[in-house]
C-alpha cells in the first residue's frame, strides 16, 4: 500500500510539474472553418503604415523642438483644434500648416515648421505599406471575408488624400477628411458597417490608439489594439480562426513547400467544377507538412479544401468512402466532391471537399461566451457524438468498415507493438500498463460507427445557433467501441489548459463557466444511449488514452535529441497519470468484489476512499 501511495503522490505532482515542458503538440489540425466574423476593419496609421509617432519624434529632435510638443498639440484645443478639422476636411493643407504651426510654435516657445512635418508624413517609410499586415489581409481575403479602411486622414496639397495602399485589396475605404467625421466618433463606425454589409459583432476592427479600440467595442465590435505587428496579427488570426501567412496567389509567388502545379490544377478544377476560363483560382496552404499537405482554394465563388498526400493512401480512400456514405445521412460532415487518383494533375492522390461555414474552436474555456452559451455547445457536441454512435451503418453501406471483432483488445495490442518500435529506454509505468491493459478489457464493448478523434476542435458550429454543422478529421474512423469516442472527449476534463500535449480545461472552473462536468456529460451520453448502468469501465479507457499518449509521444521524439532527455521524461510522466487511472479502476473493481463478512459485522457497503 505504501508503493501504491507513493505512485498516486508522483502522479499527483505530474500534474502540476508536467505542463511546464515546453514540448511540441502531438495534436496536429486538418481543417480550418471560416469564422463567423464576415469583415476586418483597419485603421491606417500605426497598422497598415508606419505609426507617425517615431516620425513626430524624430521630427522634433531634429528641428530642436522640445519633445511631446506635437502630441500636446493634437490633444489640446478640443474638437476645433487645427489637427481635427484637418482630419475632418474641414481645412485644406496650407491652413492646416499655418495653424498647426501657430499652436505648436506657442507650445514649444520657438518656430516650429510643420510643413516640413506634413511632407515627412507623405513620403518616404510612411508610402510603404506594411508586408506582414498586406500578407494578413490577402489571407483573410482568400477565405472569403471583407476587409476595409477606416482612418482619420487628411487631404494633401492637391486635394486626394494621403492613401499609399493598393485600393483592390479593400471592399469599403472610409477616410475623416471625404465624411466629415473622425474616430472615435461612432458615426462613422456606423459609416464602414453600413458600406460593408455587415453588423457590428460580424466584424473585427484594428487601430493603434486606445479611444478608437474603446469607441469601437462600445459598439459591439470585436477589436484589436496594435502594438507589436506580429502579436496582432496572431490575435486576429485566433479570432477569425485561420492562417493569416502564406498566400499563395501563383505558383510564382509561392515558396517551394506551398507551390502547386497551378496550371494543371486550374484545369483540373474547370473540369470538375465547370468553372468559365476566366475564373482565377487562388490558394492558401493550412498545414506544412509534406507527406500530407492542406490547402484552402477560392474560385467561382465557392471555398474548397484540398489534401494531398505523396503516396496513394488506403486512408485517404478509406476516408472518401465514409464521407461520401455519410453525405445525406442525420451526420453533419462536409460535402465531399471528388477524390482525385490521377497523378498527372498534382503527382499524389488528393481529396477535394467543400468548406463548411461556421465557428470552430481550440480552446475548450470557450473565451468570449456566456455561460449558457458554452453549456448549449458542449451538448450539442455529446448529441453530435450520440448522432455517430446510433448510426445505422447498413443502411449507409458502412457495415464491413474496419474489424469490430475485440476492438479494444486490437487497439491496446497495436498501440503497445508502437511503444515497442519507439521504445528509446525503458518506462516502468508503461510495462505495468502493457501488462495491465490487456487483463482488464471492458467485458461488454458495443460495436457502433466511432470518430475516432472526437474533440471539440474537430467540430465546426453553426454561426449563431448552438449546433455542429460538420464533423471533422475522420481520418481515424472505424467500427469499434464507441466508449472509445466519449471517453477521448473528455480528456481535457483531466488536463490543465498549458497541457503541452492535449489542451485541457481542468484549471479553468467549469461551473462558473457554465461547462458540464464530467458526470454531467456522462449522464446526458447514458440517457441518451439507453445505459442504464453507466460506465464502469471509465478509468480503464482514461489509462488507455493515456498509455496512447505516450506512446505517441515517445514515436514522436525518438529521432531526436530532445526525445533522450526532457522529451523522454515527459512520455514518462504521462504513462505515471495513464497508472494513477489504472489505479483507481483497480480500486473499483476490488469495492465490486463480494466480500464474506466478519463475525458479527455487516457486509461492506461502502468503496475504499481513493
Amino acid at each position: 500500500m505504501m508503493m501504491l501511495m507513493k505512485k498516486m503522490r508522483t502522479a499527483a505532482r505530474f500534474r502540476s510539474q508536467l505542463w511546464s515542458l515546453k514540448m511540441p503538440s502531438l495534436c496536429h489540425r486538418s481543417f480550418a472553418a471560416i469564422s463567423t466574423y464576415k469583415a476586418v476593419i483597419f485603421d491606417m496609421y500605426g497598422v497598415l503604415i508606419p505609426s507617425p509617432v517615431k516620425l513626430a519624434t524624430v521630427f522634433e529632435q531634429q528641428n530642436s523642438v522640445p519633445l511631446g510638443t506635437l502630441g500636446r498639440a493634437i490633444r489640446t484645443g478640443g474638437e476645433l483644434n487645427a489637427w481635427k478639422r484637418f482630419m475632418r476636411g474641414e481645412i485644406g493643407a496650407e491652413e492646416f500648416v499655418e495653424a498647426f504651426g501657430r499652436q505648436c510654435s506657442e507650445i514649444a516657445g520657438c518656430p516650429v515648421p510643420i510643413g516640413s512635418f506634413l511632407s515627412d508624413l507623405t513620403s518616404g517609410p510612411m508610402t510603404r505599406p506594411l508586408p506582414v499586415m498586406m500578407k494578413a489581409i490577402l489571407c483573410a481575403r482568400s477565405r472569403g471575408l471583407k476587409t476595409a479602411v477606416l482612418s482619420n486622414n487628411f487631404l494633401q496639397l492637391n486635394g486626394d488624400p494621403f492613401l499609399p495602399l493598393d485600393h483592390s485589396l479593400f471592399d469599403v475605404i472610409v477616410e475623416s477628411c471625404r465624411e466629415g467625421l473622425s474616430k472615435p466618433d461612432p458615426r462613422i463606425y456606423h459609416l464602414c458597417l453600413n458600406r460593408l454589409g455587415v453588423s457590428a459583432h460580424e466584424a473585427v476592427f484594428l487601430d493603434d490608439l486606445e479611444l478608437n479600440v474603446k469607441a469601437a467595442v462600445q459598439l459591439g465590435m470585436h477589436a484589436i489594439k496594435v502594438g507589436d505587428l506580429a502579436v496582432s496579427v496572431k490575435e486576429l488570426e485566433g479570432m477569425l480562426g485561420i492562417p493569416l501567412s502564406g498566400f499563395v496567389p501563383g505558383p510564382d509567388s509561392a515558396p517551394w513547400a506551398t507551390k502547386l502545379p497551378m496550371d494543371r490544377l486550374t484545369q483540373y478544377l474547370r473540369k470538375a467544377l465547370h468553372l468559365s476560363d476566366e475564373d482565377p483560382v487562388a490558394v492558401q496552404q493550412l498545414s506544412p507538412s509534406q507527406s500530407n499537405s492542406l490547402y484552402h482554394l477560392t474560385t467561382g465563388g465557392r471555398h474548397l479544401l484540398l489534401r494531398k498526400q505523396q503516396k496513394t493512401s488506403r486512408a485517404m480512400e478509406t476516408e472518401y468512402r465514409l464521407l461520401k456514405s455519410l453525405n445525406g445521412s442525420s451526420i453533419p460532415v462536409p460535402e465531399i466532391i471528388d477524390l482525385c487518383e490521377d497523378p498527372s494533375v498534382l503527382g499524389a492522390p488528393f481529396l477535394l471537399m467543400e468548406v463548411c461555414l461556421g465557428r470552430m474552436f481550440s480552446d475548450h474555456s470557450l473565451p468570449g461566451l456566456t455561460p449558457g452559451d458554452r453549456r448549449a455547445l458542449y451538448q450539442a457536441m455529446q448529441h453530435t457524438l450520440c448522432q455517430i454512435h446510433c448510426l445505422d451503418t447498413r443502411a449507409v453501406g458502412l457495415e464491413d468498415y474496419g474489424e469490430p471483432v475485440d476492438y479494444m483488445g486490437l487497439q491496446v495490442r497495436w498501440w503497445t507493438q508502437q511503444y515497442r518500435d519507439s521504445e528509446t529506454q525503458p518506462i516502468p509505468a508503461m510495462e505495468r500498463l502493457i501488462q495491465w491493459l490487456p487483463l482488464h478489457l471492458p467485458k461488454h464493448q458495443r460495436t457502433t460507427l466511432i470518430h475516432g478523434s472526437f474533440r471539440l476542435e474537430n467540430l465546426v458550429f453553426h454561426a449563431e445557433k448552438p449546433e455542429v454543422v460538420a464533423v471533422m478529421d475522420w481520418g481515424r474512423s472505424k467500427l469499434g467501441d464507441p466508449l472509445i469516442d466519449l471517453t477521448f472527449s473528455c480528456m481535457g476534463h483531466y488536463l490543465p489548459q498549458d497541457n503541452p500535449l492535449l489542451t485541457g480545461i481542468s484549471d479553468r472552473g467549469l461551473v462558473q463557466l457554465g461547462i458540464p462536468t464530467v458526470e454531467e456529460v456522462m449522464g446526458q451520453y447514458c440517457s441518451s444511449m439507453g445505459l442504464e448502468e453507466g460506465i464502469p469501465d471509465w478509468n480503464f479507457y482514461m489509462a488507455f488514452h493515456l498509455f496512447c499518449l505516450a506512446a505517441s509521444h515517445q514515436g514522436e521524439s525518438k529521432s531526436t535529441i530532445a526525445g533522450q532527455t526532457g522529451s523522454g521524461r515527459l512520455a514518462e510522466q504521462v504513462a505515471d497519470l495513464a497508472w494513477d487511472f489504472a489505479t483507481k479502476e483497480g480500486f473499483r473493481i476490488f469495492n465490486a468484489m463480494p466480500r464474506a463478512p466478519h463475525a458479527g459485522t455487516s457486509p461492506l457497503k461502502g468503496q475504499l476512499a481513493e
